[in-house]
């Protein structure tokens, strides 16, 4: 059994019982020395050998090592968020008194109460909020600390009121007598990925009434702009008592935190979806009437929504934000890290101008002020549009920097007002969209779900055909279809439907449970389509499981811990700060909670649901020992290979994601977290993935704050998770 082979490996070995004696990681050389002495003769039987003899062999290595490495210098950049002030002791103390106890009440409110789980998250978002600035050091101004407890105030407020009975927008403090001008509201949500309570704000527009809640109204969707010492506590004050840039009549606008401070890409992007859902279950929001839009950072984080995800949304206006990295970080002569090919792929993540044609899918606004130096950004995109035969309203703000005046406002608002009233519910007749990754693979009734190539352009243009009832289509780097009309409905006859794709004409039949046409297509390998059936078991890329490695950390994952130390001590060293490194950075920059767990506790249900981040070598991590045969990568103590390429597992190790052959609908990762560091704190357009499925490092190399190691080796696994 693997298990019992695991055992013989790692608990029967000298070099784990020399690691349990002495408990210190400049052992791990002595450990691996003797241990790779030790034939494999002698690892089921106790090693023969003096207390003193072991005590030469330690010494000797410690005096070629030393006790300890002198650490690197290492390039120091921004920390984000930055250190906060320090604040009056006797305030500190009295604030987490107040934590706890309001804390601890909520706990006994919540068990007291048949739906505490429908109304606790709006209670614990202003709890954590202060919790996390006490443990952060994250207040940055003296009235901080009073903004603190007045969270708290409200937080032992809602809660009494839940006591009460009192749910809904009254909870989080809608007041119906003052109606007679918007209401700005703070929530929060479970997120997905982590478990943590994540908050955001809603503006109640003028005029709303109870009584309404259950009749669709048009949403907006603003997101904010960078502001490094914006956390919780400074970003639910500010959305308790301002209204915002814009407060369209009769329309909600919802205010996503977006996890601080990364223009809501990877956890931030998925907060700003399940801000949507969450406060879609208190209220009913009118799918075919949410705009996407934003200044500044939050512009660049509408500019990426738009042309990612374009027909979700009724109109797109971004302001003052950049579309992408090279340009923007003036790169263009020379680049502080090399832009392989490897790379020039990746930017394709969160570059805008490659998917500027997905703009024909929404209504778009864009924002510049006339002398302000990221007009340049806006300028690109409509330069590009233009070329495509697109073109769209664009407001220049006279003698404007960096703002919005009042007449570009006025005009933006009115154009979405009438866009809004023009809104239907009606499928699209013509669907224009391209993907270069499966992570944005749907347009409407259409759904990319297989690709020629990752990173290279998939084309799909796809039209109802109203006279014939039937559907025309034409792709290129397309191998996998899903069109769904359950949202819409279809327009024509129940039954089979004729599609016309890339010349080849077929009768399909309706395959979904639900109400509207649901159909699979999918290519062969001579470049027929046909009807395909379900192939979850099938290992290729698809939605959601696609690479690279950043994508795993844009959804549910827990961290896995080894229980031994790796074979080797450089590599054990290595592991060790990266597993640090990842808990500090995902808790301080994605404002997150960390769920770890240890291999031997792994279990069933945390297989089914996460992603599985795993540090260890093969044989230390036991879940990783246990599926080492059915990963690409080979890694045992004398041997590090790639495919064709080998390395030394000294001072060398694999970081990847793949899927787990135990559960092929989620990733494995193994040693890496986030792969944007320090270096990019300096800018958001800098918090781009920088490793692709996976890598080979120089575990040796220093920590330059840009990469985890020197990269000897990397690259992306084909469509079917195989080595290239």
């Amino acid at each position: 059994m693997r298990a019992d082979a695991w055992v013989n490996e790692n608990v029967s070995s000298w070099g784990a019982t020399i690691v349990a004696t002495f408990a210190k990681r400049w052992y791990f050389d002595a450990v691996h020395a003797l241990a790779s002495v030790a034939t494999s003769k002698w690892r089921c039987r106790p090693m023969r050998c003096s207390a003193s003899a072991l005590a030469i062999v330690v010494v000797i290595l410690l005096g070629n090592h030393g006790f300890a490495q002198p650490a690197a210098s290492r390039p120091v950049f921004k920390q984000l968020p930055p250190p906060g002030i320090e604040i009056d002791p006797q305030r500190r103390a009295a604030l987490q008194q107040r934590v706890e106890s309001i804390g601890e009440r909520l706990g006994r409110a919540v068990a007291e109460s048949d739906d505490g789980s429908l109304w606790r998250s709006d209670v614990d978002v202003l709890i954590r909020a202060v919790d996390l600035a006490l443990r952060q050091n994250l207040f940055f101004k003296p009235k901080e600390v009073d903004a603190a407890d007045r969270l708290l105030d409200e937080a032992a407020r809602r809660i009494a009121a839940a006591q009460s009975g009192t749910r809904g927008l009254q909870l989080i403090g809608f007041d119906p007598d003052a109606n007679d001008h918007p209401q700005p509201l703070v929530a929060g949500f479970v997120s997905r990925i982590d478990d943590s309570v994540q908050p955001y704000g809603i503006v109640v527009p003028a005029g709303f009434t109870l009584d309404r809640i259950d009749q669709p109204h048009r949403m907006d969707v603003w997101l904010h702009g960078r502001g490094d010492t914006k956390t919780e506590v400074p970003f639910l004050t500010e959305r308790m008592t301002k209204v915002g840039q814009y407060a369209p009549d009769d329309t909600f606008v919802l205010h996503p935190f977006g996890r601080h401070c990364n223009a809501f890409k990877f956890a931030g992007e998925t907060d700003v979806y399940e801000a949507i859902d969450d406060i879609d279950s208190r209220i009913a929001v009118d799918p075919s009437r949410v705009s996407i839009r934003g200044f500044s950072m939050g512009g660049a984080g509408c500019w990426h929504m738009a042309v990612h995800d374009p027909m979700r949304w009724l109109a797109a206006n971004p302001g003052a934000g950049f579309v992408d990295t090279i340009r923007y970080q003036g790169w263009t002569q020379s680049t502080p890290f090399p832009i392989t090919p490897t790379a020039e792929k990746l930017l394709r993540w969160y570059d805008v101008l490659p998917w500027t044609q997905n703009l024909r899918g929404t209504h778009t606004i864009a924002y510049s002020g006339e002398i302000d130096k990221q007009k340049m950004a806006a300028d690109r995109v409509v330069t590009r549009a233009k070329e495509l035969g697109l073109e769209f309203p664009y407001v220049i703000g006279a003698g404007m920097g960096h703002k919005i005046d009042p007449p570009s406002q006025q005009r933006i608002d009115a154009q979405i007002e009438q866009w809004a009233a023009e809104a239907g519910d009606e499928p699209e007749t013509e669907i224009d969209f391209v993907t270069y990754t499966l992570r944005y693979s749907r347009a409407g009734w259409l759904r990319v779900t297989g690709m020629r190539e990752h990173w290279t352009p998939a084309t799909v243009n796809a039209r109802i055909d109203n006279q014939s009832e039937s559907l025309r289509i034409a792709t290129d780097g397309v191998t996998h279809l899903e069109i769904d009309f359950s949202d819409s409905g279809w327009p024509g006859r129940r039954g089979a439907v004729e599609i016309e794709i890339d010349g080849q004409t077929y009768e399909v039949q309706d395959t979904g449970n639900l109400r509207g046409f649901q159909c699979e297509l999918a290519r062969d390998a001579s470049g027929e389509w046909t009807q395909a059936t379900d192939d979850d078991m099938t290992q290729r890329k698809r939605p959601g499981l696609q690479g690279p490695i950043d994508d795993a950390f844009c959804d549910r994952f827990v961290i896995v811990m080894p229980s031994r130390p790796a074979r080797h001590g450089q590599v054990q060293r290595w592991i060790d700060r990266e597993v640090e490194y990842f808990q500090k950075r995902w808790s301080r920059l994605m404002r997150g909670d960390v769920q770890v767990v240890l291999d031997r506790d792994l279990t069933d249900d945390q297989i089914e649901t996460c992603h599985l981040i795993c540090f260890g070598d093969f044989s230390s991590n036991r879940f990783l020992f246990n599926i080492s045969d059915r990963l690409p990568i080979q890694w045992t103590r004398e041997t590090l290979r790639v495919g064709e390429q080998s390395f030394d597992p000294v001072d060398h190790a694999p970081v990847f994601c793949y899927p787990n052959p135990v559960n092929p609908r989620r990733y494995v990762v193994v040693n890496s977290g986030l792969t944007f560091r320090e270096f990019s704190n300096v800018s958001n357009s800098r918090q781009i993935a920088m490793l692709p499925d996976w890598a080979v490092l120089d575990v040796t190399a220093p920590d330059d704050s840009i990469y985890a190691g020197e990269i000897k080796s990397q690259g992306f696994f084909d469509e079917t998770w195989k080595l290239k």
